[in-house]
């Protein structure tokens, strides 16, 4: 017996014919039918189309040019201070203006210590003027599309600004009246410091660093005089006592700027400041008590400076409280007054 033939009696004997008919039909229909799809409805759908990027174009290059700020300025130009000697690094501003009432033959000092005492130093407010003017700086900088961007930065620049020429201090006070004495500084960064109202004997210029010590007003009211501390070398217009070699007492007038500098361990004279009197004024009090003791007011640490100099020049001036100005004695012993 053949096997196809063993197959078949088999699925008759276990009536399992049925099953062998649905499945040998399924084998013949399934290939026809997929024999019978058009080849063309695999093809229908189309491949989506590629996306193009859009196209990037350059930008235009911006130039940016700028010229520089000219201000046109009339008039004629005012030195508010009158130098002598060499020429100096820095011009100081006088806040309440310029004297031509100095002289190179001026003697002055100071007296100092004399009167109650009352701590605290020298007092008044810091500032600087300035008119303002502007100039411009050029850069080029190169952009993506091969050309340049030129950009102008102004830059301000303060330069001195005269100020009008005050009116003289008087030459006597009455008893209800002080001397104010004002004082211009420079510092390390090329600005003017202004101590509107200087307490006498104020150490200069700084407590930090004491180069000078303010005695007060000349009598006269045309000079304020300083106590040159050891170490300290003063150049400029302003008179010395004893003399410029030796200089202890410094005169100086209002409206001279004076440099004064520092004696280095080398023996080097090294620059620290350029001071001036930028204005000699009178205070008014409400009583003469309160005119008084605005006299004898002294900065102590100014008067601890002067008792371990040993200044001898200072020996030939006396402050007077009941003037308000330190005396010349050796005009007084030619018979001066």
């Amino acid at each position: 017996m053949s096997v196809l033939s063993a197959v078949i009696t088999d699925l008759r004997e276990k009536r399992l014919w049925p099953v062998a008919l649905v499945l040998l039909a399924a084998l013949v229909a399934v290939p026809v039918l997929l024999s019978g799809k058009s080849p063309s409805a695999a093809g229908s759908t189309a491949p989506p189309a590629a996306i193009t990027a859009p196209q990037m174009t350059a930008l235009p290059a911006v130039s940016l040019k700028g010229e520089p700020a000219a201000a046109h300025l009339t008039g004629r130009g005012r030195d508010p201070f009158p130098h002598s000697g060499s020429a100096q690094s820095h011009t100081l501003t006088s806040s309440p203006g310029t004297s031509s009432s100095s002289t190179g033959t001026g003697t002055g000092g100071g007296a100092g210590g004399s009167g109650s005492q009352s701590s605290g130093g020298s007092s008044g407010s810091s500032g600087s003027s300035g008119s303002s003017g502007s100039t411009g700086s050029t850069t080029t900088t190169p952009s993506s599309s091969g050309s340049t961007t030129t950009t102008t930065t102004p830059t301000t620049t303060t330069t001195p600004t005269p100020t009008p020429k005050p009116k003289p201090a008087p030459a006597n006070l009455t008893s209800t009246e002080t001397y104010d004495v004002s004082i211009g500084m420079t510092d390390d960064f090329g600005g003017v410091n202004t101590i509107d109202s200087v307490q006498r004997l104020s150490a200069l210029p700084s407590v930090q660093q004491p180069l000078l010590v303010e005695l007060g007003v000349l009598k006269g009211g045309r000079r304020v005089l300083f106590a040159v501390l050891p170490g300290t070398v003063p150049s400029g217009p302003a008179s010395c006592t004893p003399g410029p070699i030796d200089c202890q007492i410094l005169s100086l007038a209002e409206g001279q700027t004076e440099t004064v500098s520092m004696l280095s361990s080398s023996g080097v004279a090294v620059p620290v400041t350029q001071l001036a009197v930028t204005g000699i004024t009178v205070a008014h009090h409400r009583s003469a008590g309160a005119a008084a003791r605005a006299r004898r007011a002294v900065s102590t640490q100014g008067q601890r400076l002067l008792g371990g100099a040993e200044l001898t020049a200072l020996s030939l001036f006396r402050y007077a409280p009941s003037q308000g100005v330190v005396v010349d004695q050796r005009s007084l012993a030619v018979g001066g007054t």
